[in-house]
């Protein structure tokens, strides 16, 4: 599925991946077979690339196959990944529960002629192989298997569910039509003055996918099941054993530190935003509808005012002469015949070159697809640095923004800035590595609570000058001033968000609705009867985020940390930022996972992390 080295997605129908999986299905079983009966001595090559080569075109192809029903979904796409979910499923457990490929990485361990690199490597698929059940047996490996297929059912229903349900929802007033997607819901939450229109669409949008109640207490059960087959306590425990959290008491306390030192500071601009509506109770819908209101009050700029400033096209290329001044890497875009096929019409494509030569590929898929594509951003890495076969990274950037107007521009508000410069960090990380090894390049073997830092990180250079976009200074110090504006109310809503996923996961569990709404309260985030957030909160229930979500608070503290070395050395120094740019270019992003998160930090702050920097940028302090 492959023209001139990319995917041929042009070529990529359904009809072709349901010819394709089969017959990688049976090569993939042959290979690895071979791997488990091969008398050669154990070593790294022939157990850890042997694995990879054995493997890699199925996992390609089941890639493309989740990436479009991502952003093209369709019944048909929808019906193939329904079919072969089941297989793939199967196949990957098959693999990480063979006991013959279990010893063989054992054995490959103890070479003394093994660097860092390898063994960490090894580590990991040592300990990857113990969480999918390897030393289960009988009954107790069918279970686990019957409740590993189950998971990727419930998780792939979940998700479109609120596809379906986001795509469902049309409303019209006034001779306009309002939606609840990624793209049209935020603003219109901000600007409409109609509270009855607010009020309609919000009930819209936390009542989504009322079905998928039933799918949270069978998927929370069944990791919980699942969890306890391994031998701990609950998921959450499960959940943390592969990430640099040590502990879910840890990861309480962090929750715990950031409550404190929030508390005071939220009642305060609670009071703040009761101002500017004497008598009225204040209800979920209002709540940005008002807070704009009061950080136009306050700041004397709206975001009409903003977003002029940073249409998507500008922006961009702001984006790309930052990153040539802080990592000493170009983009450039490739267009007619030396584009490769794409997905979509709307889709760009990219190179990054250092000195003069290529040295990674990304997609980039920026506008919204309601009823196609999933809501949120992220970056996904279609292909990892691999020196072995000379294959560079690949990456794709997903956005959300609006489609172009009559003049055929995007405006872009601040909150969808920080989203492309936090997407284009992440990719940063997988593009701009210097491990060759394909298994640790990039972001592989990253711990999911700190694969956040390289994206948070770059969120912090919005506004630095070098991106060339022209802002008054007047407009500029206004923004700047309003930084930290609602900055304890949002942490404490992402507290809320990452508490409550601990607590569902640490369980047990009654109803998730209540755990939901005990914390929620707790945190001072609105919660109105017959609000249904959790069957939408995709991020733990279909994605990667369960028992994790603190994890972008975990990262934030490093990224923080990051940023405040670049502002202790002056940001206005340019040979101080390109020094720093280098170094944080050499280790946070070339060294990618190839040592652990922590280690990895530490090489570029020479300690370790502290929480000050954080509290300090966002304007709060502990009590």
């Amino acid at each position: 599925m492959e023209l001139n080295g990319f995917p041929a997605w042009e070529r990529f129908t359904p009809a072709a991946a349901a010819a394709e999986l089969p017959r990688l299905l049976v090569e993939s079983e042959k290979a690895v077979s071979a791997i488990e009966r091969s008398r050669a001595p154990r070593t790294y090559d022939g157990v850890i690339h042997a694995l990879e080569d054995a493997t890699r075109e199925l996992w390609t192809c089941w890639g493309m196959v989740q990436h479009v029903n991502s952003v093209m979904n369709s019944p048909a796409w929808r019906r193939l990944e329904e079919r072969f979910q089941p297989q793939m499923v199967a196949f990957s457990l098959r693999v990480g529960q063979s006991g013959s490929l279990y010893s063989a990485m054992k054995a490959a361990r103890k070479s003394s002629r093994l660097d860092a690199v390898k063994r960490r490597i090894l580590d990991k698929a040592i300990k990857g192989a113990e969480l999918a059940g390897v030393a289960l047996a009988g009954a107790k490996k069918r279970q686990f298997n019957d409740i590993q297929a189950k998971l990727a059912r419930l998780m792939m229903d979940f998700s479109n569910s609120v596809i379906d349900a986001t795509k469902a929802f049309k409303f019209r007033k006034g001779g306009k039509l309002y939606t609840i997607d990624d793209a049209a819901y935020p603003e219109t939450m901000k600007h409409c003055a109609d509270r009855a229109v607010r009020e309609k669409l919000y009930h819209a949008r936390s009542g989504r996918a009322p079905e998928n109640s039933a799918r949270i207490a069978e998927i929370l059960d069944l990791r919980a099941r699942l969890a306890k087959l391994l031998g701990f306590g609950n998921y959450a425990e499960y959940s943390l054993a592969t990430k640099c959290a040590p502990s879910t008491d840890a990861v309480l306390a962090m929750i715990d530190r950031l409550d404190a030192a929030t508390a005071c500071v939220a009642e305060r601009e609670n009071h703040e935003l009761a101002s500017m509506a004497p008598g009225l109770k204040i209800e979920p819908w209002d709540v940005a509808f008002l807070a704009e209101q009061l950080r136009e009050k306050k700041y004397a700029y709206s975001e009409d005012d903003f977003k002029r400033h940073y249409e998507f096209e500008k922006t961009l290329k702001g984006l790309f002469r930052l990153v040539k001044f802080l990592f000493n890497v170009e983009v450039e875009e490739l267009k007619g015949r030396a584009k490769p096929q794409v997905w979509h019409p709307d889709v760009r494509f990219f190179a990054v070159k250092e000195n003069g030569r290529v040295i990674a590929h990304f997609y980039l898929d920026a506008y919204v697809r309601n009823g196609q594509k999933s809501g949120g951003a992220w970056m996904n890495e279609f292909r990892n640095r691999n020196d072995r076969f000379g294959v560079k990274p690949l990456a794709v950037i997903v956005l959300n923004l609006p489609r172009p107007d009559a003049r055929g521009k995007t405006l872009m508000p601040l909150r969808e800035v920080e989203t492309l410069f936090h997407e284009f960090g992440h990719a940063c990380q997988h593009m701009l590595t210097r491990i060759g090894e394909e298994g640790a390049a990039g972001i592989s073997l990253v711990e999911w609570d700190a694969v956040e830092v390289a994206s948070q990180f770059m969120e912090n250079w919005c506004f630095d000058s070098r991106t060339g976009i022209k802002v008054p200074s007047t407009l500029k110090a206004k923004v700047k001033a309003a930084k930290n504006f609602r900055a304890a109310s949002a942490c404490r809503r992402q507290l809320a968000f990452a508490k409550t996923d601990m607590m569902l996961h640490i369980g047990p569990v009654k109803s998730a609705d209540a755990v939901k709404n005990r914390v929620f309260t707790h945190f001072g985030v609105p919660v109105s009867p017959g609000d249904l957030f959790l069957n939408s909160f995709t991020h733990i229930f279909a994605g990667g985020y369960a028992a994790g979500y603190y994890g972008y608070k975990w990262a934030e503290v490093m990224s923080a940390d990051c940023f405040g070395a670049f502002e202790a050395a002056g940001i206005a120094n340019d040979v101080e930022m390109k020094r720093l740019g280098n170094a944080y270019r050499e280790t946070v992003l070339g060294l990618g996972g190839s040592v652990s998160a922590y280690d990895v930090f530490r090489k570029f702050r020479r300690r370790k992390p502290s929480i000050n920097a954080l509290l300090r940028q966002q304007g709060l302090s502990l009590r």
